[in-house]
């Protein structure tokens, strides 16, 4: 009853003029279990956040905050100060929304409870969490005025609750478009705070892709406001640009920023100072809202001893030729959006760069070789790889053995044991065998089963694709194998990240050779002039694009612009192989030592009975993709 009475006499008082940024340096502790650097909170420490932390309290007209940003600028406290504020002099109901319901339970138990904790001020107003005290639980939080409803985007129930004064919406470019057939989930919410004249809305998010990015879209109604600097030399004010970082190739220790107007070279240890120094400028004012701001902040801005700017420049460094790390670089440090290379590699260019050199005569450069097998009902078709330093691949052999594939002691089977123990003959006359061959298992899985067991796990190994898989492949597993429904026995089989390795594989048939120098980039791609053009629509077959699921999440998948994608699938398995071996693990020394080991051996026509070749029936005619 006494709560009761409290919360009345406190919702009767007139509301402080205390600010959040006031709030927060007076009352917010950091908890160490949440904060980098706990202890009370110092808003000088980001200096920036200020104004977007005075624009959310209720002594300010603004109802509608909106921040796009990069990651590891503190943002995140913003959110959890402005909480705190309501809870403490504000109180009034309060809506956090968070992408789904589980990630706004691991935040409720990992972030805001230990915030309550390690704050006097919030602990008072909050009682223990127990199952005597049913207005504190996991997604609910009653205080003297007020309560905060925390919830997921993706429930329906948790956005039709009560009305809500103060809304905040985090991350939004991980919400669903649509919940529970009842439309925009930020729209669902927004509705509740309708009868407030006084509400605040606090969206944020770091954004994701160009043309699907919510927080983007919301940010362009605003009148996009950037922190400007002064420069230590010159004095000129100027937002922080990662084309202005400068620094030497992989010297990231000594990474500087270049004023824009001077010139002059500023290193990171004037940042406090002109952070310290710098301001907000709208620069949208035409049809702009004085109830609505919105702000953008990239990573360069963090404070020293969070991200700095040798960090930003290493990561810029180790995402070239990587799409899903410039996709990370973009969101994550720019803020930016990322605008989707929809296109494959243009299969014409490729046709064209096609060089003259035998089939199965691998360059004396090439160290080891892989082979991958795609299995379809009526043939087997396999790529085999040369690999040599730099990642540089030559296309040794394509072959498509033609034969029904559902019986593993079929002819189909048989020649593809041949190619298992054939020994190639370099162009030195080192003698190359097969390293590892791959067989996919996603067609005809019991018979690949069955073909793979006659060799060891360092010879072959059947692979299973797994688009979300963000690596080259996972650690094998043992799966139980069923004929007939019933368990047979159990199969060893390693998932490799198709998705991920295909992106990296585009990227490498964009590698071209200097036209000045003649060098050849890490990652180029040899092909023999005997691939025809059909051969090279089916290598570049596939586009990726990010659509938005039937729940309205968005999902990257890869579409197929042409049926024949096998050469696009057999050079995967290839890439997965190479991983499986270790090769991406190989410093510039083991690729010497297996060098070296080759170039010792005796020449192959002196100790090697090289196998019969296969029938010609089995060798890849160019007619077969001309069909």
């Amino acid at each position: 009853m006494a709560f009761l009475i409290q919360g009345f006499i406190d919702g009767l008082r007139p509301e402080p003029r205390l600010t959040v940024t006031e709030w927060a340096n007076a009352h917010r502790v950091l908890d160490s279990k949440a904060a980098a650097e706990p202890g009370p909170y110092k808003s000088s420490r980001t200096p920036y956040l200020e104004e977007i932390m005075d624009k959310l309290s209720v002594t300010d007209i603004t109802r509608k905050i909106v921040v796009m940003k990069g990651a590891q600028i503190g943002f995140s406290e913003v959110g959890f100060n402005f909480l705190g504020y309501v809870i403490d002099v504000a109180p009034a109901s309060f809506l956090l929304v968070m992408p789904t319901q589980d990630t706004m339970e691991r935040n409720s138990k990992m972030r805001i409870a230990p915030m309550i904790e390690a704050s006097p001020r919030l602990r008072e107003k909050i009682g223990p969490n127990t199952k005597k005290n049913s207005g504190n639980t996991i997604l609910q939080k009653e205080f003297p005025g007020g309560v905060l409803i925390m919830t997921g985007a993706n429930s329906g129930a948790g956005l039709r609750s009560m009305p809500i004064r103060f809304l905040m919406l985090d991350e939004v470019d991980g919400y669903p478009m649509d919940v529970e057939g009842e439309g925009s989930p930020i729209g669902l919410a927004e509705q509740r705070t309708a009868t407030f004249h006084n509400k605040k809305i606090f969206e944020i998010s770091t954004p994701t892709v160009e043309g699907l990015s919510i927080i983007d879209a919301d940010f362009k109604t605003t009148d996009q406001r950037y922190y400007y600097v002064p420069c230590p030399h010159c004095g000129a004010e100027q937002t922080l640009k990662f084309s202005q970082l400068k620094w030497e190739p992989r010297k990231w220790d000594e990474v500087v920023y270049q004023c824009e107007h001077c010139g002059d070279l500023i290193e990171e240890r004037y940042k406090p100072t002109m952070l310290s120094a710098g301001r907000w400028q709208a620069t949208m004012l035409e049809n702009a809202s004085i109830y609505t701001v919105g702000y953008h902040l990239n990573a360069l801005y963090s404070p020293l001893g969070w991200k700095s700017w040798a960090e930003v420049a290493q990561q810029w460094d180790d995402a070239q030729g990587n799409d899903s790390k410039l996709k990370l670089f973009y969101n994550t440090v720019l803020g930016e959006t990322w605008k989707e290379k929809t296109d494959a590699p243009e299969w014409e260019r490729l046709y064209e760069r096609r060089i003259d050199y035998p089939l199965n005569k691998p360059f004396k450069e090439v160290v080891f070789l892989t082979a991958g097998v795609d299995v379809q009902g009526d043939r087997l078709e396999l790529e085999i790889v040369g690999w040599m330093p730099g990642r540089k691949t030559q296309q040794i052999d394509y072959r498509v053995f033609m034969g029904n594939t559902s019986n593993h002691k079929n002819d189909v089977w048989q020649e593809l044991n041949k190619v298992v123990s054939e020994v190639w003959e370099r162009e030195d006359g080192a003698a190359l065998p097969l390293r590892l061959l791959v067989i996919d298992s996603g067609y005809n899985t019991a018979e690949v089963y069955k073909w793979c067991k006659q060799f060891s796990f360092s010879r072959v190994i059947p692979i299973k694709g797994k688009d979300t898989l963000e690596n080259y492949f996972a650690p094998p597993r043992v799966l139980d194998t069923v004929k007939h429904g019933k368990k047979i026995g159990k199969q060893k089989i390693w998932l490799v990240g198709s998705s991920f390795i295909k992106a990296e594989v585009y990227n490498t048939f964009r590698q071209v050779v200097d036209p000045d120098t003649g060098e050849v980039p890490d990652g180029f791609c040899y092909f023999p002039q005997a691939r025809d053009a059909n051969y090279f629509r089916g290598l570049t077959a596939e586009i990726q694009q990010d659509v938005r699921n039937r729940k309205g999440y968005i999902n990257r998948v890869w579409v197929k612009k042409y049926d024949r994608n096998e050469p696009l699938d057999t050079r995967v398995y290839n890439r997965a192989a190479a991983s499986i071996i270790g090769m991406d693990r190989w410093s510039e020394s083991r690729w010497k030592q297996e060098a070296e080991m080759l170039a010792t051996a005796i020449p192959i026509k002196e100790t090697v009975t090289q196998p019969k070749k296969p029938a010609q029936k089995s060798k890849p005619k160019s007619s077969y993709w001309n069909r």
